[in-house]
Order: structure tokens, then sequence, then C-alpha cells
């Protein structure tokens, strides 16, 4: 789950909504009176949904922009994983796909996306078990590019470095 403001990004990786099992989804909800309630004004799914992309699995928002995780989509091999993100212009009554990031690097079950942060126009993906987090920036919102490959100057296999990300202005933490 993610909240901004009267936002909140809540993802179903196990959701079959998008036609195949386990393909994942992610609702967004709003309130208008204080948190009394919320009503839903998106169920986001990925473009491209496949059986067992995890869909969901990490959630980030900032302002007007959702990031969600698909650790399990296969693009670069099994598992490899991709983070999609969505943005409103239009007050939230619809949130197109924009991008979708993949790592430069990506291999076989690195489970990339398995977590997000956003912060302004920077993206930081964790990996699973890739030993690495991922930063991205856009200029604009349509394109994202991969600026670092994040890892610990004392690696080991086995750390799972990359299995927790923050962010907040210039500073990026990594667990």
């Amino acid at each position: 789950v993610a909240i901004e403001g009267d936002t909140v990004v809540v993802g179903a990786h196990g959701d079959d909504g998008a036609g195949s099992k386990w393909s994942g989804s992610a609702y967004v909800f709003r309130t208008t009176d204080g948190g009394a309630t919320y009503d839903e004004l998106a169920k986001l799914t990925a473009a491209d949904a496949a059986a067992s992309d995890y869909f969901g699995i990490s959630v980030a928002i900032d302002g007007n922009t959702v990031v969600v995780g698909a650790n399990g989509d296969d693009d670069a091999g099994s598992n490899s994983g991709s983070v999609y993100v969505f943005r409103t212009s239009d007050g939230g009554a619809t949130y197109p796909q924009v991008a979708k990031l993949t790592a430069a690097d990506a291999a076989t079950n690195d489970n990339f996306g398995r977590f997000v942060a956003i912060d302004g126009d920077t993206v930081v993906v964790g990996t699973k078990y890739g030993e690495a987090a991922y930063v991205f920036r856009t200029t604009g919102g349509a394109t994202w590019v991969e600026v670092a490959r994040l890892m610990a100057a004392d690696a080991a296999a086995g750390d799972y470095f990359g299995t927790g990300v923050a962010i907040d202005g210039a500073t990026v933490v990594v667990g």
C-alpha cells in the first residue's frame, strides 16, 4: 500500500483481473470526506499483462504518478521483473500507463520491481535476488532513463541488497 494526501494505492498481485492467473492489479482510492469513506478511482493493470507477473507486488505514489512493481514479469528471463509508471492528468479520472521500466542488466530471477519508491521525477527499484537497486529519472514523464545501479561496497551473494528501497529528495536508502 501507499498513500499521498487523500489518495491511496493498494496492490493486488494475486488478482486475476487482467485475464490471467496472478497477473495482478493495483487499485487507486480517494477520500473527499476526511477519510470516512474512500471511492475507487481506478483499477490499474499492465498493458502487457501475463500470468504470474505479480503486478501490484509493490506500489508507490507521488503527486499524480503511481509506480507498480511486477517482479514476476519475464521479458528478460523468468521472474526478471519490471515496473510500470502511470500518471493522471485529469484529477484521477484516468491513469494511463506512461512507461515500463526494466533493468539494463536484467536477468532471470532478479525479481526487479519487488520494491519501489518514488519522489518527484525519480523512481528507485529494488530487487529480491538481484543484489542491487536501480535509480530511474525522467524529465517529462514519458521517457525514463536508468541513471544508476546501486550495489553494496562489500556485496556478497545472499545479502539480499535491494530488498527495501526509499527515497526523499536526493537521498536514496537501500535495505
